[in-house]
């Protein structure tokens, strides 16, 4: 860890917490737009760990839980290593309150992320990697369901050897339900910061809270205990890991299933909750049309749980009204794996 840690235009010393800007983009009237950083430099040795919220710009609980992490909960005198918080990852979507960016729809977490003079989501990642997700050892990208009824859950690929065993203990002290991916990044893959990432041997950890348009709870206290829980676990703070509460988890192994769609059009009802386990077969949902007659019973295609029920998708996001067009995402399904 350097004496002196720079990101955008802050310098941190040891024992500083210092705030500013990486560089962004230029509007059409000359505006900047630009990506806010704050930096905290411990005065012992340790890892650089990042906390990023705000990919995609309805998603906000992350950046009160980067506020409290980094301005409440930590001390540089007493911090090993070093935090990098950026509270707003991608503020061309967070300024016009939409999932994406407002110019041109992309998603900064899944574009290039290598490209200094590429479209200008391209350049937001760019500027993302070189000033800070380079400079993690580990990263915790903090992301949101849109409602509240939502199951808090964490996702890890643990396919790469050389983030696996980090994953796995970043997710553990973490503490909630995790959904464990096997998907290798191949030879092809595009450059994206989180496949940048696993290139370089540095573990990125995805956290999905729930309620993402509000600062709430229990987002906000689950944010906060499991990016202190990481802390602890890779030693840079002093402290047991505190068990998460309050809410339901799914223990173990848990895999994607895949999303469940609509086969019909029309106002929709659930019958299960989120982190509920439901039985193959079993009704979740139905679909009625605007007569009030039912026109699809939407059963489970597999024994496992729902994580969320994204619901009414409008410009590239979810969460948008309690009706859904044929072929739109009802429910995000996964399974247990026992023993």
């Amino acid at each position: 860890m350097p004496n002196v840690i720079d990101v955008g235009d802050v310098t941190a010393r040891r024992g500083e917490l210092k705030k500013g800007v990486i560089k962004g983009i230029e509007l059409v009237n000359n505006v900047s737009i630009d990506i806010p950083v704050l930096v905290m430099n411990g005065v012992e040795e340790g890892p650089t760990l990042l906390l990023m919220s705000t990919q995609h710009g309805t998603e906000i609980q992350g950046i009160e839980v980067i506020r409290r992490v980094m301005r409440e909960r930590l001390n540089p005198k007493s911090l090993r290593g070093a935090v990098i918080g950026i509270p707003v990852g991608n503020p061309l979507a967070f300024m016009h309150h939409q999932y994406l960016s407002w110019i041109d729809n992309l998603d900064v977490g899944r574009v290039r992320a290598d490209m200094p003079r590429g479209n200008t989501t391209e350049r937001l990642a760019y500027a993302l990697w070189v000033e800070a997700w380079s400079k993690a050892d580990l990263i915790v990208n903090i992301h949101c369901n849109t409602r509240p009824d939502s199951l808090i859950y964490q996702a890890i690929n643990i396919a790469n050897s050389k983030t696996r065993e980090k994953l796995e203990r970043m997710a553990e002290a973490f503490g909630v339900t995790t959904i464990v991916y096997d998907t290798p990044i191949s030879e092809d893959a595009p450059p994206t910061l989180g496949n940048m990432a696993v290139r370089k041997g540095v573990p990125v950890i995805l956290g999905e809270l729930i309620d993402g348009r509000w600062i709430s709870e229990p987002s906000t206290s689950v944010g906060v205990r499991g990016v202190l829980n990481i802390m602890r676990v890779f030693d840079m703070i002093k402290g047991e890991a505190e068990p998460q509460r309050g809410f339901p988890i799914v223990p173990g192994v848990n895999r994607s299933y895949g999303i469940v769609r609509a086969n019909r059009g029309g106002l929709i009802r659930f019958f299960k909750k989120p982190g509920e386990l439901i039985m193959q077969g079993e009704v979740l949902a139905e679909i009625y049309d605007l007569y009030g007659d039912i026109i699809e019973e939407v059963k489970m295609p597999v024994e496992g749980y729902v994580w969320a029920y994204p619901c009414g998708q409008s410009l590239g996001t979810s969460g948008s009204l309690q009706a859904v067009q044929i072929g739109a995402n009802i429910a995000y399904a996964f399974t247990h794996e026992k023993g």
